[in-house]
């Protein structure tokens, strides 16, 4: 080789050792290679040059791959100097897993290695060829996440060895022995260090030489968000708070309606495997940046995302259609593990899901990244498609309701989460709980994601704070308007306006046992207080028409009430009543029409069934009432899967015109499940099967067919968690026994399901103690 060129290329492999040392990614210009940042919206607007490929939503810098790839193959070859007897070698690490999980919370875990949680120390041991001297050696630690790791980026960190006091608000590491050939070592992450997993190298110096560890898969650390840090923004300073909302593995998220609340168990598992996996591979795969990765907020908006399939074939696709044929029901999930597992292995998205499945998956992937998190439940949810903070009903002559017009919807519930965190993005005192919602209904900059939004933003109507108040807030406070639409062109006639049918029972699973915590006082005022109603217009003067909100209701003499029995399982008939009351000192005669309607816990009716005119005399100052009565036979082939019906009333007063209208939310019961362990498995040990008899009788009088038992619970182990069971005739009794194997010592919940084509949310749980 000539003499230039052998000078050109010791140039050129020097400047790539000079780029590899700096940060710089060989092989590629130094202004061109930040593809590892793109963020979640669109990345840095530096991106969009000639030398990046556009993909759409995210620009991709697409160099040379293969001569990329080659240059950093040669560079992860560990650097062994010259061999003399004074250089200091590592020749292994030892992470002190067991140790340092246990003192970081993450010893329950299914995933090997090491996982920490930043702002906190942990040790590490270095074995090392000779005793390491402090004068005369230098070692450093080196951290890097991202195919690119920069130092700039805060993605490629070196830390030096020293005996300096650590600090949460930076890295460092110091010794804390040095006997014989073991150098012991306490490492410090800051309490804003980015989340996720880092490759970890050593290197030594000695007199100009150096030595660095090889990659080894083996050698690879997890750092988490850590809310016992006090100098993180997700700090909660409450243990029994930490315990429920991080480290609790199971729990119930509630379903039914505002007269039937029911707590369906869930399992969260967000230590099985591969759930921790797969919490990071969603930042991956929606290219979040490395850089925005610190922030609870940025990660809570970022997975809101993935966590539904619209825009970016995220976890889970909602299906609200009554149509599951080629998927999974979505009443049919007992926990999120069997999801994300699915999701993480075939890269596709799950079939199917509805708002209790989308807030449990969320739950799991935000407690396994340490951010404390909660499933909430809010009955009588309002869905404000056009952003007036207004529910709309709309009648036709005949007081029938005008589908095609009625594009508002009051949900008999809607589950979205909470989770903790500073905001020092706003004011002082909006930070503690954010609501955000992972069920994909309306967008939100574009995409389909909603909050985090601070609850006392929502419950002072300061909905001009970020991110999604308004929305959130129509969902707890908006008030519902009937309108009569006549036949044609007059005016529409504004019936009646409810104030404070919306927003009811707001749940989640208390703290530290599985009763019931109504919370509803964190996202509003009393009703009708002055206080709640100044929120109301603080909110409606910042939403779509300010200035609109005018209270249109006219004085009523007559009043009316709608109830049905209580407790009524399906497969029972049951009686629904109109009560009246005449406050005026004169006769009042009363023409009221009721229709029943199957619906969708969304409020999306399957059409009437059901509808009667009532004709009453109601005497001065008087009470009047009727009642029907509605047969199983008639009700139970409309039904679908929450079990829900819909009452409407419109009435007229003959002397007075006056026009009323109202509606009343009804949701049948279904039988739970009896789990009841073996008398042989009274005593249970780790990896002994275990026997559960499950057993459930059919209420209606139809046979139940394509049905089975499906189950799973944290810690737990089964060779095939659904049960097939073909049918089970009416009044019949189906049986199955669950068979598993505990992966795990203590108090472990099992939580079973049993589902058919004609009956479905039908579950139970038992508790196992294993020793």
């Amino acid at each position: 080789m000539p003499r230039r060129s052998r000078r050109q290329a010791s140039a050129r492999a020097s400047n790539r050792l000079r780029d590899y040392y700096s940060g710089v990614t060989p092989g590629v210009g130094r202004r061109r290679h930040d593809s590892e940042d793109s963020t979640y919206s669109g990345g840095d607007g530096d991106l969009h040059k000639p030398t990046a490929r556009n993909t759409g939503r995210f620009a991709v810098v697409n160099p040379d791959k293969r001569k990329q790839n080659n240059i950093i193959k040669h560079l992860e070859k560990p650097v062994i100097p010259p061999e003399k007897d004074e250089q200091l070698k590592v020749t292994k690490i030892d992470f002190q897993a067991e140790t340092n999980r246990t003192a970081h919370h993450t010893d329950e875990f299914e995933k090997q290695g090491l996982i920490v949680r930043r702002g906190q120390a942990f040790n590490i041991s270095l074995q090392t060829n000779r005793p390491y001297s402090q004068g005369k050696d230098k070692v450093i630690l080196e951290f890097r996440i991202g195919r690119y790791p920069k130092p700039t980026k805060g993605t490629l960190i070196k830390v030096t060895l020293g005996t300096e006091q650590l600090k949460t608000s930076s890295w460092g590491a110091k010794v804390t022995k040095n006997s014989g050939n073991t150098v012991g070592v306490s490492v410090m992450s800051p309490a804003d260090a980015i989340i996720g997993k880092f490759d970890f190298y050593v290197q030594t110096e000695h007199e100009g030489t150096k030595f660095r560890t090889p990659k080894d898969e083996k050698n690879t650390v997890i750092i988490l968000f850590n809310p016992w840090c006090s100098d993180d923004q997700v700090y909660l300073n409450d243990k029994t708070k930490l315990e429920e909302y991080v480290l609790n593995e199971t729990g119930f998220i509630y379903i039914g309606n505002t007269r039937r609340i029911r707590g369906r168990p869930w399992n969260f598992g967000q230590f099985d495997d591969p759930v921790l996996d797969a919490s990071l591979y969603l930042l991956d795969r929606a290219r979040m940046a490395y850089r925005g990765r610190w922030d609870p907020i940025n990660v809570t908006r970022v997975l809101s995302a993935q966590i539904n399939s619209l825009d970016d074939n995220g976890v889970l696709v909602g299906n609200w259609s009554g149509d599951y044929d080629d998927g999974v029901e979505p009443w049919v999930w007992n926990g999120s593990v069997k999801i994300l597992e699915q999701f993480y292995k075939t890269k596709e998205s799950v079939q199917y899901g509805q708002c209790w499945v989308f807030s449990g998956v969320t739950t799991s992937v935000l407690r396994c990244l340490g951010i404390p998190t909660r499933s909430v439940t809010n009955f009588g949810s309002a869905h404000d498609t056009d952003a007036n903070l207004t529910v709309d009903y709309h009648f036709d002559s005949n007081d029938d309701p005008i589908e095609d017009l009625n594009n508002d919807s009051i949900w008999n519930f809607h589950v979205w989460n909470e989770c903790w965190m500073a905001r020092p993005d706003l004011p002082a005192g909006y930070g503690g709980w954010q609501a955000f919602d992972s069920t994909p209904q309306e967008t939100s900059e574009g995409q389909y994601c909603c909050g985090p939004a601070s609850l006392m933003a929502i419950k002072n109507g300061h909905v001009y704070y970020g991110y999604d108040t308004k929305f959130i807030f129509a969902e707890v406070n908006a008030d519902r308007i009937y309108w009569k639409v006549p036949s044609d062109d007059e005016e529409w006639e504004q019936i009646r306006v409810e104030r404070y049918s919306v927003g009811k029972y707001i749940s989640t699973k208390a703290v530290g046992c599985d009763d019931r915590e109504d919370i509803t006082h964190l996202y509003k005022h009393f009703e009708g207080s002055e206080l709640e109603r100044v929120a109301v217009r603080e909110a409606v003067e910042h939403g779509a028409r300010p200035g609109t909100y005018v209270d249109q209701s006219v004085p009523e003499d007559v009043t009316f009430t709608i109830d049905t029995d209580d407790d009524v399982d399906i497969g029972e008939d049951f009686s629904v009543r109109v009560k009246l009351t005449n406050k005026s000192k004169q006769e009042r005669y009363v023409t009221m029409y009721l229709t029943a309607q199957a619906m969708y816990y969304t409020g999306v009716s399957l059409g009437k069934f059901w509808k009667q005119r009532y004709d009453v005399r109601l005497t001065p100052n008087g009470d009047g009432e009727v009642e029907g009565r509605i047969d199983a036979d008639l009700y139970v082939p409309r039904l679908v899967d929450q079990g829900g019906i819909k009452f409407f009333l419109m009435g007229h007063v003959r002397e007075t015109k006056q026009t009323f209208a109202g509606q009343h939310d009804f949701r049948l019961g279904v039988p739970d499940l009896i789990l009841q362990v073996s008398d042989k498995d009274k005593v249970i040990n780790i990896g002994q099967e275990v026997h559960v008899n499950v057993t459930f009788k059919n209420p209606i009088n139809t046979t139940l067919t394509k049905a089975g038992f499906n189950f799973e619970g944290p810690g737990l182990t089964a060779d095939d968690k659904v049960i097939p069971h073909n049918y089970t005739k009416p009044k019949e009794t189906a049986t199955a026994v669950v068979k598993l194997k505990p992966k795990k010592k203590g108090k472990r919940k099992l939580m079973v399901s049993f589902t058919s084509k004609q009956l479905t949310q039908v579950c139970g749980e038992c508790v196992l103690e294993i020793v």
